[in-house]
């Protein structure tokens, strides 16, 4: 596990090659909270969707996380299986890394009438599923989308507020080509740029740049790139997260709410001991922040471990949820497991399986 200081945010990009990951790092220390109030899960306040409300918080607060190893998910998470198969009306997989292991999809993302978009990189195509899972159709990618011609290159899809599907691929040192799906018709086009689109606000992709560690916002529609000083949640509100896995803590800037929470990351079966992780992040609507958090305990690094929890818009942290092994030998190794439907705060959490796809919703 890497040990050095990572402006995270679920930028850990895959590159050209499936399966290849890199990650970003920096040396900037967040200060140290003045207040050092721990709230232990199980302690603290459950979030339950939109309007939950809690007593004003310190400033600047520390929360212990506690991570246990991966088991189920809750009884708040309903599934929903995509299998794979050898027809259209399943997801496909194809061949890759060493020994000859079958790579399921590119992962995907639900759209704002809850059916699903799917990169479905062994059939070359944008996989389209109702929100049951059952098939509804799905787009060829033109060839001349294609890295030369025959090679499906794009991750992280998004689907923003207005139905459209987006997602990237590396193309050089400084370049990315972006992936657009609109009324039906899939294209591209070139941003200089080293940047991981890994977040949404629902109209504009953010993420961090390689190079110079700073934030940067991509409107797709208008194909414009712009250095930006926060992340944006689909609330318009403004974010920061630094995971620091010196210290192993997670700080959580909300300038908008004129709070921060540094959340202190420990293995829930010897809480003494501290834990490595890596974060994705959505955001919902009502200003809350999504958090999947995996990783292993500082005593074995070999043990993964990880959970969930939401932080609101005021910076109330809710419980932590178990979690499944977000990860299987089929995984592609895109950091797109987590997800928020558009035009709502409900997260989902996908699974790229060695059977399929395996989409867990919060209920609650």
């Amino acid at each position: 596990m890497n040990r050095a200081l990572t402006i995270f945010l679920a930028l850990v990009a895959v590159s050209c090659s499936p399966g290849a990951t890199t990650t970003s790092t920096t040396t900037t220390t967040p200060p140290t909270p003045e207040t050092t109030t721990t709230t232990i899960p199980g302690t603290t306040t459950t979030l339950t969707g939109p309007g939950t409300t809690q007593a004003a918080q310190p400033v600047d607060q520390m929360v212990t996380v506690l991570l246990a190893p991966f088991s189920e998910m809750g009884p708040g998470w309903t599934e929903t299986h995509f299998p794979y198969g050898d027809d259209p009306e399943h997801l496909g997989t194809s061949i890759g890394g060493d020994g000859g292991l079958l790579l399921g999809p590119e992962y995907g993302s639900q759209a704002p009438d809850g059916s699903w978009w799917f990169f479905d990189g062994a059939n070359l195509r944008l996989a389209h599923f109702a929100e049951d899972g059952s098939y509804l159709d799905s787009v060829p990618v033109p060839e001349d989308l294609l890295t030369d011609g025959i090679y499906f290159q794009y991750q992280m899809p998004q689907v923003l507020d207005d139905g459209s599907l987006s997602g990237f691929g590396f193309r050089g040192e400084a370049s990315s080509a972006i992936l657009r799906l609109v009324d039906g018709v899939a294209s591209s086009f070139m941003v200089e740029s080293d940047v991981a689109w890994a977040l949404t606000d629902g109209e504009s992709l953010y993420g961090l740049s390689f190079s110079d560690r700073l934030p940067y916002r991509l409107d797709v529609a208008e194909q414009s790139l712009e250095q930006v000083e926060w992340l944006g949640a689909r609330d318009g509100s403004r974010f920061m997260l630094t995971v620091d896995n010196e210290s192993n803590e997670v700080r959580v800037d909300l300038p908008d709410a004129g709070v921060n929470r540094t959340l202190q990351m420990r293995f829930s079966e010897d809480p003494e001991v501290p834990a490595f992780v890596a974060i994705e992040v959505e955001t919902g609507v009502d200003g809350s922040i999504h958090i999947l958090f995996y990783g292993a305990p500082q005593s074995d690094d070999t043990l993964g471990i990880g959970g969930f929890l939401s932080i609101g818009a005021d910076g109330a942290v809710g419980e932590v949820e178990p979690i499944v092994d977000p990860f299987s030998p089929s995984d592609p190794g895109s950091p797109a497991h987590l997800g928020v439907r558009p035009g709502t705060s409900t997260p989902w959490i996908m699974v790229i399986g060695e059977d399929g796809v395996h989409v867990y919703t919060a209920t609650g």
